[in-house]
């Protein structure tokens, strides 16, 4: 009996010490089951890092770390000849910031009961390492890999050229080389940044060039036969055609996206025109000058004057004729802004006397007025480069209207009277101005008999309708033309930008019977080094109506 009763209270001590470890165990199951969420599991490593026990915000922080250490690793792609060094994030890798925390937190914490039991149970003999969850976004590594720096070679788009040729023609567009995007998409979509830099060796590809030589090849032909008519280009009353070739010349092709624009160049097709209507549109207006004791004063500025063409309008001629062409293009004129010109407009360069020359007459006879009359007529002409002035012209008949009186001339050879008469002594002052100032003297005439007052061989005449004096301003600057005159004298004064040097080199006289004829030879050498000699010829004969055999002339 006694016995009995010792080996029941036995067994009945085995029941409690299975019973304690059971209660401990659930206890801690129950304890880890309810702290999902709260606390990171016992043995869970992150990047290297024991965060057993800390909490999600704790592993939050670390894992913002973790992404930024991630995301600049270096991406070195090998492109041959050069080597693009690019970040992680740069490249399109995206750290999933979400998705790696919630793999933390749930990690020894299974789907299902008996997972999460064994995840657990094995909590002392086996550490869990959480890795990071990366992914490769491969549209933005496509585009990141499209961009120039990843192209080796550009390809070269197929353009338009008539160079040697009449015609339009297509040059073919070449290809370019760049990197294979799927193979490097392929490698890095495998590439862990997590294990360090990442390196690839790019397979080259070749870039065909976006539009096709037989688009180009269309394009051109469309364009002969907008172009085969040329363009026919009016400005005010002058019309002027410009060819297909001086069109073509200017014409210029574009590829963007795959699609060929043209485009005129304005500047080379308003050169063109220019040299279509190389004359002034408009007239010069001079500018309004005086002189005051020797001090030559800007009253007014001139104009420029007008030319072909404003450039609005031949940008308006050139989009119209691109969008469809027209029967015409009306161009507008521009006012001339080169620089010599608008110098020449603003009086600018009238800054001294390059040439004067005086004569003297007798006080008070009625040829003086003629004389004075011409001479303020003339007062203040302005010549410009290259300008002709021819003095019958400008001054015109010469009429009592005007303020002329009769007094001596030769007609015919013959001394006679006539209104008008004596304005030959001016002429042949402004005709030594003239001579000395070097310009052209394209028309003159001496007087059929030498007069003293007058230098031998060297002197002009002037009647209606002719002989005229006509002279061209052959300088590289304006003149202005400034009579001044007394009682008993009248100079002709040329102002201007010294540009010549005059010289008088030799007189040669001859006799044909009593006649006499003078050669004066002139040497003029211009700024810019040239030389030029003319001869001043006269011819004399020996009296009033005589002939070269002192016999009396016919007296019409």
């Amino acid at each position: 009996m006694a016995r009995h009763r010792e080996r029941t209270n036995g067994r009945l001590w085995v029941l409690p010490s299975l019973l304690i470890p059971i209660a401990i165990a659930a206890a801690a199951w129950t304890s880890h089951v309810a702290s999902e969420g709260d606390e990171i599991a016992p043995n869970v490593r992150f990047a290297g890092l024991d965060i057993s026990g800390l909490t999600p915000r704790d592993v939050a922080e670390q894992v913002s770390d973790r992404e930024i250490e991630l995301l600049s690793t270096p991406v070195i792609i090998d492109l041959g000849d050069r080597r693009v060094v690019l970040t992680a994030d740069e490249i399109g890798y995206d750290y999933l910031h979400s998705e790696t925390m919630r793999a933390i937190v749930s990690a020894r914490h299974g789907d299902r009961p008996w997972s999460e039991f064994l995840a657990w149970a094995t909590t002392p003999f086996e550490a869990i390492e959480v890795s990071d969850r990366i992914a490769l976004d491969e549209e933005v590594a496509r585009q990141r890999l499209a961009q120039e720096d990843f192209v080796l070679v550009e390809p070269i788009e197929p353009e338009l050229s008539n160079e040697d040729a009449s015609d339009m023609y297509a040059v073919p567009g070449t290809d370019g080389v760049g990197v294979d995007v799927d193979h490097l998409l392929a490698v890095l979509g495998k590439a862990d940044v997590a294990d360090g830099p990442v390196e690839i060796v790019a397979d080259h590809l070749p870039i065909a060039p976006l539009l096709s030589d037989e688009e180009a090849r269309a394009r051109a032909f469309e364009l002969n036969e907008m172009t085969r008519d040329g363009m026919l280009a009016v400005v005010g009353d002058n019309t002027a055609r410009l060819s297909p070739g001086q069109i073509r010349t200017h014409l210029r092709s574009e590829v963007t996206d795959g699609v060929m624009t043209f485009s005129i160049d304005v500047d080379g097709l308003s050169g063109e025109l220019e040299s279509a209507f190389p004359e002034p549109i408009g007239e010069f207006i001079p500018p309004r000058l005086e002189v005051v004791d020797g001090e030559v004063n800007v009253i007014a500025e001139g104009e420029p004057p007008q030319v072909c063409c404003s450039i609005e309008s031949v940008e308006r001629a050139a989009h119209a004729f691109l969008a469809g062409g027209a029967t015409h293009y009306q161009l507008e004129t521009r006012t001339d802004d080169d620089e010599t010109v608008v110098a020449w407009a603003d009086g600018s360069q009238i800054k001294e006397v390059v040439a004067e020359f005086t004569t003297n007459h007798p006080c008070c006879e009625s040829r003086v007025t003629n004389i004075q009359t011409i001479a303020d007529t003339l007062t203040g002409v302005y010549l410009i480069p290259g300008q002709t002035l021819s003095l019958n012209e400008f001054v015109g008949p010469r009429t009592r209207e005007k303020g002329y009186v009769a007094a001596g001339a030769i007609r015919s050879g013959y001394m006679t009277e006539e209104v008008g008469g004596g304005v030959s002594q001016f002429v042949t002052t402004i005709f030594n101005a003239a001579f000395y100032a070097g310009l052209d003297l394209d028309q003159y005439q001496s007087h059929s008999v030498y007069f003293s007052r007058y230098p031998f061989g060297r002197e002009a005449t002037l009647s209606i309708p002719g002989p005229d004096l006509v002279m061209t301003n052959n300088t590289e600057y304006p003149i202005l033309i400034w009579p001044s005159y007394t009682d008993t004298s009248i100079t002709v004064t040329f102002y201007s930008t010294k540009n010549v040097e005059v010289a008088e080199l030799e007189q040669r006289v001859s006799r044909r019977g009593q006649c006499r004829q003078s050669a004066i030879d002139r040497q003029r050498t211009f700024t810019d080094g040239r030389i030029a000699i003319d001869t001043i010829v006269a011819f004399y004969r020996p009296g009033d109506g005589i002939d070269c055999n002192g016999n009396p002339l016919p007296n019409t």
